[in-house]
């Protein structure tokens, strides 16, 4: 039980510090079809790609709307250093990819450029917020195995 409850807080905490992209790109590893050379469907990849650019513009909505009105140009330079992460690192073949994980740096990379771009768009940048949610998450759960074993 207490193995179950410790997984359960390293799940939690860890989604509380997921980024949109590096979690949009997770996703599409584990979750869309390759073929037999190992691409990935595209129509799948671009669903979950859309998902992380919704995650994005939800998570920064300031910075998302500045952008729209051309006032961002920080987002462009995210999105360009993707790209040629992207392309410095992919081997050719989607799966071997994925499951190296050797793009995961790139998708990490555009999580924390995209912070940055939000920040100097005019996000109001709140630095002990998800840290905090985690913490305490992880001491309620702690507070209830302790309830639980009195």
């Amino acid at each position: 039980m207490k193995l179950l409850i410790f997984g359960l807080i390293l799940i939690l905490t860890g989604t509380l510090f997921a980024g949109c992209a590096s979690d949009a790109y997770g996703k599409a590893c584990a979750s869309c079809p390759f073929d037999s050379q190992g691409k990935m469907d595209q129509n799948c990849y671009g669903g979950y790609k859309a998902s992380g650019i919704t995650c994005t513009s939800t998570s920064y909505p300031i910075m998302s709307g500045k952008y729209a009105e051309g006032k961002c140009s920080a987002v462009d330079e995210c999105t360009s250093e993707l790209s040629s992460c992207t392309a410095q690192y992919q081997s050719g073949n989607d799966k071997t990819d994925c499951q190296e994980g050797s793009l995961s740096i790139c998708f990490a990379a555009a999580d924390s450029c995209m912070k940055s771009a939000a920040v100097k768009c005019g996000e109001i940048e709140s630095p002990c917020a998800t840290p905090a949610a985690g913490f305490v998450v992880l001491f309620g759960m702690l507070g209830f195995l302790k309830i639980r074993k009195n």
